[in-house]
């Protein structure tokens, strides 16, 4: 681990955060966080070139992967714990300590002062005819935006359960390969989804040495399962069940795919391989997998799915 720099040491000490810790080349902090009382609170965090960045949050570790898997280097973070219900007004107080104590931080929304605007050239970019069009309500614009109408309705818990699978590092392997399965193997699925198939978003916070991120589901039985395991975590990986019915053959399969591991479970058919040929095995397997998935279609689902992931895997 690096020294931490005197920057660092010096805007903890300023603002109050007992101690900043080393965390370049770090992924996830879960593994600090295990016996902490809150996971909320104000974090600090020293970015490359001397940049301090002051932001609250709900659950720390969730957020500090969000930030690193958006393309953000971090390499010295603080934080100070506290109850969700105050850290709003908190975060500001720290903004508004950085500034009167002369640290440099980068952000840009909460300032103490605000910069005076010009009205003369704000009448300029914006004269009298642009803003009353701006505030004219068109009644017949539709909103093209069902993710985030869908997203900002759901329940929090949700919420977090999708971002923290969106933040993963594998998600951009996984998610196409999803998407791909939905559009190849699902009849009509915007039509369908939530009442005859589902798809849920889970989190890294289980003791398996498989951890999902994408299931599918259809009617009473797992369909697809994308993920990756604990000891290759940059590595996707995934399966597709099959009704032993709808397959003939089913010896023949390991000829068909033989980079597959292919096994029998209570006339379930699981077929499982790297994620990146998952959309391979779809294709030689797609009359299979449409014939079983249709009729678990015709079957109740047995769990409620995640509203804004369904939307996510089938719009275009």
């Amino acid at each position: 681990m690096a020294k931490i720099s005197v920057f660092g040491m010096n805007a903890a000490y300023q603002l109050g955060f007992e101690r900043i810790m080393d965390v370049r080349g770090v992924r996830t902090i879960s593994h600090l966080f295990k016996k902490a009382e809150f996971l909320s609170g104000i974090y600090l965090q020293i970015r490359p070139g001397n940049h301090a960045y002051i932001g609250k949050s709900y659950n720390l570790p969730a957020r500090f992967e969000q930030h690193i898997a958006r393309g953000v280097v971090i390499e010295e973070l603080a934080f100070k714990p506290m109850r969700a219900n105050i850290v709003d007004k908190m975060e500001k107080q720290f903004i508004a300590l950085a500034e009167r104590k002369g640290i440099a931080i980068d952000n840009i929304a909460l300032r103490e002062k605000l910069a005076v605007v010009d009205s003369a050239k704000f009448d300029e970019i914006l004269d009298e005819e642009t803003r009353k069009a701006w505030l004219t309500t068109d009644e017949n614009k539709t909103d093209n935006r069902p993710f985030l109408k869908t997203y900002d309705a759901m329940h929090p818990g949700l919420r977090h359960l999708l971002d923290k699978a969106r933040a993963h590092p594998v998600w951009p392997q996984v998610y196409p390969v999803a998407k791909n399965f939905i559009e190849e193997i699902i009849p009509k699925p915007v039509d369908t989804r939530g009442l005859f198939w589902n798809a849920n978003a889970y989190t890294t916070q289980v003791d398996e040495s498989f951890i999902p991120l994408i299931k599918v589901y259809a009617g009473s039985q797992n369909i697809l399962s994308l993920g990756f395991f604990q000891f290759v975590p940059f590595e996707a990986w995934g399966w597709v069940n099959i009704s032993q019915s709808a397959i003939e053959h089913i010896d023949e399969l390991a000829k068909i795919l033989p980079f597959a591991r292919v096994e029998v479970k209570d006339k379930i058919i699981e077929i499982s391989a790297s994620a990146r040929f998952l959309p391979y095995v779809v294709q030689k397997m797609r009359l299979p997998l449409r014939t079983s998935t249709l009729a678990l279609m015709q079957t109740s689902l047995l769990q409620n799915g995640n509203p804004a992931l369904e939307i996510l895997l089938t719009e275009r």
